[in-house]
């Protein structure tokens, strides 16, 4: 099974079960963000990523260049409030 997939059925599982409220929220939200051109503006695959510099979890100063050097990358793009 794909990512995709893997994802399609999460999703399905987790709305068939969750708060139509809930939904509600997570519908519209999605909606605005289509609505926003946010898409037309994502780093895609195969985008090069700036060189950058951002705190780990331990406040250790980490530099994308740097974990470059010690093998392939993986980046993460969290939007919203923690």
């Amino acid at each position: 099974m794909s990512l995709g997939e893997r994802l399609d059925a999460h999703r399905m599982r987790f709305e068939a079960t969750a708060d139509p409220k809930i939904l509600g929220v997570l519908h519209r939200a999605t909606e605005d963000l289509h609505r926003s051109g946010i898409l037309e503006r994502v780093v895609r695959v195969g985008d090069r990523a700036p060189d950058f510099a951002l705190p780990d979890s331990r406040e250790r100063i980490m530099r994308l260049s740097d974990a470059i050097t010690r093998g392939p990358v993986v980046l993460s793009f969290y939007r919203g409030h923690w």
